[in-house]
């Protein structure tokens, strides 16, 4: 077995996503900042005051924009219009290899070899854009555009120091008439992700560091040779 943890990138791209476009949502109005727990408490009145300022939004800007991510159905709850919702895909193999050669890393009192896994991948997902009029999914698609660029780097929404890359890459109109449904879905690739951690050299985990170098002090020492009458060499010590 495997001594190397699992990995959590496809939640850091989920979540990542997830905020990037929660904050634009509420910066344009359309959606309560639920990082504010002072006001939206987890208990039964925050809940009220969510319930309550949602309804205040809908009331000022005729409706209010939710958000759902890849949690499961039950999670989500109902869904009402208008709304974005992403789709996480799957991995698919990427176009970079590891190095398979071993690299160190400091652990303290030794170094810890490390090995790169042997090949990136290329993580899917969908951004699904809801509407039931062409002014929601105007001001939807704008949210996303400002928010998701076509093609950039996303902050960690855990680490803002580390970033991933995002490009877009397809379209698709899932519209149903008959419900009075608009929805537009936008196809995103994150290229060359590592669904892997580095993981330990199995043969050399660790190597201890040099604490300590011994001169040795016992050394011959030699003088110049100088040279006989007879010309043979005479060597002092």
């Amino acid at each position: 077995m495997s001594a190397t943890p699992l990995s959590n990138i496809q939640e850091i791209i989920e979540r990542s996503l997830f905020e990037v476009i929660r904050q634009e949502i509420v910066d344009k109005g359309y959606l309560p900042d639920v990082s504010d727990t002072v006001t939206y408490t987890d208990d039964q009145a925050g809940w009220d005051k969510w319930k309550a300022d949602i309804n205040t939004i809908v009331s000022s800007k005729d409706f209010a924009i939710e958000l759902f991510s890849t949690g499961s159905n039950e999670a989500k709850g109902v869904k009402k219009v208008p709304r974005i919702v992403l789709e996480a895909g799957n991995f698919l193999p990427g176009a970079l290899g590891g190095d398979p050669r071993r690299y160190f890393v400091d652990g303290g009192p030794n170094w810890n070899a490390k090995i790169t896994p042997p090949q990136t991948t290329d993580f899917y997902i969908n951004f699904c854009i809801v509407g039931n009029t062409t002014a929601q999914a105007r001001i939807l698609n704008s949210i996303l555009a400002l928010s998701v660029p076509r093609r950039g780097y996303i902050p960690w929404y855990n680490d803002a120091t580390k970033s991933f890359f995002a490009r877009f890459l397809n379209y698709y109109d899932r519209t149903n008439e008959d419900e009075g449904i608009i929805e537009h879905v936008y196809a995103y690739e994150i290229p060359d992700a590592w669904d892997q951690d580095e993981r330990d050299d199995p043969l050399y985990p660790t190597i201890a560091k040099i604490s300590e170098i011994t001169l040795n002090t016992n050394v011959q020492k030699y003088m110049d040779r100088t040279w006989g009458y007879d010309s043979t060499p005479l060597v002092v010590s």
